[in-house]
Formats: structure tokens, sequence, C-alpha cells
């Protein structure tokens, strides 16, 4: 049914205010396609944030070395100088669950303005003597593109707050 024939059929018994008459029969009224929205994979973004794209010039981090970062803060950071502002805490989650957590926690800290934050994710040792899982993997997802361009710098935490179990993060000021 039609916007005409669905008018026509609301009106129809409905009876014009005294000396408010109107005549329609020979209107023709213009049917209007109904617009289509466009496929989420080929819509514009309706916004995009400055960092959205990834700079090609950015280096891999490394614990406990970056570039453009002064001494004195990288010093702060190793020592456990700088406060925390966040801590999440990846025991107990699957690598998918914690690739999950860590990216809304980095996203998260950047957006809210959070200087350094602190992430554990256990020594995860095995008798076997390979390191686990989650302590290889944080370094790697905090250099893939989206989460590369937030981070100034990471380095283990001292020894007393979890040491090679745990890192902090510098994140970037948010502009």
């Amino acid at each position: 049914m039609g916007e005409s024939q669905l008018w026509k059929k609301v009106t129809d018994d409905v009876d014009p205010l005294p000396g408010r008459e109107v005549n329609l029969d020979g209107v023709e009224i213009m049917e209007e396609p109904v617009p289509t929205r466009p496929h989420p994979d080929t819509a514009t973004p309706l916004y995009t944030r400055r960092n959205d794209s990834e700079p090609q010039h950015l280096h891999a981090l490394e614990h406990g070395k970056a570039a453009g970062v002064d001494k004195r803060t990288m010093e702060k950071l190793r020592r456990g100088k700088l406060q925390l502002e966040g801590r999440l805490d990846l025991h107990g989650m699957t690598q998918e669950q914690a690739h999950r957590a860590l990216v809304r926690f980095i996203d998260t800290g950047y957006s809210q303005g959070r200087r350094c934050v602190s992430v554990i994710t256990g020594k995860g040792t095995r008798l076997s003597g390979e390191i686990g899982v989650l302590r290889q993997m944080v370094p790697l997802w905090l250099n893939q593109p989206g989460m590369r361009s937030k981070i100034i710098a990471f380095s283990h935490a001292p020894k007393n707050e979890g040491g090679e179990g745990a890192l902090y993060v510098l994140l970037k000021r948010w502009r």
C-alpha cells in the first residue's frame, strides 16, 4: 500500500473543520522512492578522529625504550614513579578476551586523557621455561595500528609492582 492510499484510508472518515474544506480530488500526489541505506562497509564514517589514520613513521616500541621521550620521564616510568591512572588485570582471560579488554582499556584511557596505566599480564612461566602467552602478546598488541598511535612508551613494572608480569604504559595526550 502506497503512502497516498494509506493517507486516503486514514482521512476517509475525517470531517474537516467548518470553513476549512479543501477539495483534493483532482490533486495527484507523487510517491517519493524510499531511500535505501548504504551498506556499512561502503558508508562514509560520520566522523574521524585525528589518530584514525596511522602515521607511517611510528617505530615499534620496546620495553623501556622510546624515541622522543626524555630520559627523566622514561626513568620515572621504569621505576614506577609516575602516578598510575588505571589498571587492567588480564589474569584468567583467554587471548581473545585479553586482546578485546586491552584495546578497550587503552582507547578509554586515551580518550579520558589518562597518562600512565598498568596492564597486568602475569608472569605465566611454564615448567618448560616458556614465557606466558599474554606476556608475549601484549607488547605486540600495543604495537598494532590503532594502538601504537596512542602510546608513547611502555616498560616492565618495578619488581614490587609485578616486575615482568606487568607493564606500565605511557599514553599520548588526546588531541
